[in-house]
Formats: structure tokens, C-alpha cells, sequence
């Protein structure tokens, strides 16, 4: 009995981390560790989204999430790549533009955002890192023939028009920490990669990592909300 509760907390608790990381149309994990979340030890692959990495302390359960109500929400950080064409301005600018959206949409849903943290207080910090364009590669779950169609479909457009297909990356590190002392109870690494067409001057890339990241805060906003409405609905 014992492990079949431990088995059914472990499997809720690897879909609470599952469905707040985003879900994009084609999504690969390489669980790279940028150095924003300091401690790596304790992290454990799943298989469900993409080989994420989660870690859950010991003494967390989902009413945690379901009972948040005080969130100190600390600024995303934007770590690009080298090669990612990003000034320093334009990273700070993405910065601000997820936490004006995530702030909204946890205001909106009646979350209290505080400045400082209290007994109560879940803070939730992150970092987005390696953000850049790659060139689109078949992968080994692309049904390769139809891919290659709409690739040749695409070339004369992408002439015309001087844009490109690329693949944007963004990892993504996240750590939820209890109370005044801070205590990390529940983190994931994940990355994901999303088709896009863009300019070749590099007037879309903003825009484009905007769109990516309005979806990340969406989704991560409704499971909280889903969760929490799930529990009140038992009592």
C-alpha cells in the first residue's frame, strides 16, 4: 500500500512540473545546467515532457502549489548563447516583458504578489538561458517525408520574402522556495525548441521570443490556477 501511495504522489507531482514547463510543436531536452540554480544535486529525469530533469524535497506535496496565495515573484534572468545577436538591452527588455506578464496574469487570478517573503510566501524564481536560433533539423520523431514537402514549399517564399526558418531554443530553470528561509521545494530544467519563420535582418527575433514567452507564462498560470481550483472543489 505504502508504495502504491508513494508511486500515485510521485506521478502528480512529475505532471504538476510537466504542465507548468511549456509545450511547443517540436520539443527536445538536453537538461543543460546554466549555474543559475547553484545546487544541481537531487534532480531526477522524467520522461514526460522530454527527459526534464525535476527535484522535489521531501516534504513537498501539491497543496503547496494549491494553497499559494503570497508569491514574491523575482524577475526572470536571460542568459543567451554567444552567438544568440542579443544586446544587453534587448535581454533586460524580455526580462521585464515576462514579469509585467506573469505579474498580470497571477493578479488577475487573485495571487498576491509581495515584496518581501513571509512564513507564507512561495518565492518563484527563474532563469531563461541558451536563448538563440538554430537552423531546422529533421528529427528522429518528424515524419520525414512530409517534412522535406514543406521545407522545398517554403524555399521560394523565404527567398521572396528575405526570411528564414529557424528553430528558436530557450532553457528554462525554475525553482519555487518556502517561507522566509527560502527552502527550495520543488525545481525542473527543461528545454524546449519551437519552429518559426523569421527576417533574415533580425527584426523578428524580439518579437518572436515575446510570443514564446507570452505561452510559457500562460500555461504556467492556468495549471497553478487549475490546481488550486481542483482542491477547493473536493472540499
Amino acid at each position: 500500500m505504502l508504495f502504491k501511495v508513494q508511486q500515485k504522489f510521485s506521478t502528480i507531482t512529475v505532471m504538476l512540473v510537466a504542465t507548468l514547463l511549456l509545450s511547443g510543436c517540436m520539443n527536445i531536452t538536453d537538461q543543460q545546467q546554466s549555474g543559475f540554480l547553484k545546487d544541481y544535486e537531487g534532480f531526477e529525469d522524467v520522461y514526460d515532457p522530454d527527459y526534464t530533469k525535476v527535484y522535489r524535497s521531501e516534504n513537498f506535496t501539491i497543496d503547496m502549489i494549491a494553497d499559494m496565495q503570497r508569491i514574491k515573484l523575482v524577475p526572470f534572468e536571460m542568459w543567451a548563447s554567444s552567438d544568440a545577436n542579443f544586446t544587453q538591452e534587448e535581454l533586460a527588455e524580455l526580462s521585464q516583458y515576462f514579469h509585467q506578464q506573469m505579474s498580470d496574469r497571477l493578479t488577475a487570478n487573485n495571487y498576491k504578489l509581495v515584496r518581501l517573503a513571509g512564513p507564507r510566501t512561495i518565492t518563484i524564481r527563474g532563469a531563461f538561458s541558451g536563448v538563440k536560433f538554430d537552423d531546422p533539423e529533421l528529427m528522429p520523431t518528424d515524419f520525414i517525408p512530409f517534412r522535406m514537402v514543406l521545407n522545398a514549399g517554403n524555399f521560394a517564399y523565404l527567398q521572396i520574402t528575405d526570411k528564414s526558418d529557424v528553430t528558436t531554443k530557450v532553457s528554462v530553470e525554475i525553482e519555487f522556495l518556502k517561507g522566509i528561509r527560502r527552502e527550495r521545494i520543488l525545481a525542473a530544467i527543461s528545454t524546449k525548441y519551437v519552429d518559426n519563420t523569421i527576417a533574415n535582418s533580425g527584426a523578428d527575433n524580439i518579437t518572436v521570443v515575446k510570443a514564446l514567452l507570452d505561452m510559457w507564462a500562460e500555461k504556467f498560470v492556468d495549471r497553478m490556477v487549475e490546481i488550486r481550483a481542483k482542491k477547493h472543489e473536493k472540499q
